[in-house]
């Protein structure tokens, strides 16, 4: 991750003082649609009771943050994910399609083993395998990366010496944790898991050109 953030820390706008640039990062609350087993993508369902208990939950867990700006995926349950943390708040917010979860094609909306016995070796791929992935339709894992990397460049650029809270999707924030990991495509899915409602959060040091991850889906703040 140290190239990656050099790329962006390092041109004519850097200021003399360094600062700590940290992302608060969270995955919305859970859906009808995941309790059900049903892929989303770029489509949506509302949250379940359960999920506004998550919304709730990260809104304690956040309340004495210091938060400048807050980036959503613009899909409805990031957005009233968003709105349950920020309630009170006076916080700008910025929707980004960028940070939209991965695009599922005609996967979404469909149970989960029923995609698995039409599509035994895609969706194994999907889950195994993801760096081997092609879609049906929709995009690749590739492409997924490709449009989180643009938006973690210009964030970082933007918002230099900020709090940043960034609500997203399972494996958008999945993606946006493996750029600082360093993690190749391949282990995406591996451990740790993102739950619906967690947090994870990272620190950019600046100064050192580096970042550090502090939590990672972390859901010791509430009760399950």
């Amino acid at each position: 991750m140290k190239s990656f953030l050099k790329r962006i820390l390092t041109d004519e706008h850097i200021v003399d003082c360094y600062s700590m640039t940290k992302l608060f990062i969270t995955r919305h609350g859970q859906t009808e649609w995941n309790r059900e087993g049903k892929l989303q993508g770029w489509k949506d369902s509302p949250l379940t009771e359960k999920g506004i208990e998550q919304a709730r939950a990260l809104r304690e867990r956040l309340g004495e943050e210091d938060l400048d700006v807050a980036y959503i995926s613009p899909s409805g349950r990031t957005v009233k994910t968003a709105e349950m943390i920020l309630d009170g708040r006076d916080v700008k917010t910025i929707e980004d399609e960028r940070i939209k979860e991965i695009n599922m094609g005609e996967w979404e909306g469909t149970r989960s083993d029923e995609i698995k016995n039409r599509f035994p070796k895609v969706y194994s791929d999907f889950w195994e395998r993801p760096n081997h992935y092609e879609p049906i339709s929709g995009e690749s894992f590739y492409e997924l990366k490709e449009r989180i990397s643009s938006f973690l460049e210009e964030v970082l650029e933007k918002h230099r010496g900020e709090n940043v809270l960034i609500v997203s999707h399972g494996g958008a924030s999945k993606i946006i944790l493996s750029l600082f990991e360093g993690r190749d495509l391949k282990y995406l899915w591996e451990p740790p898991k993102l739950r619906g409602g967690c947090l994870s959060l990272v620190e950019v040091e600046e100064e050192e050109e580096e970042s550090e991850i502090i939590l990672f889906g972390d859901t010791s703040f509430r009760e399950e």
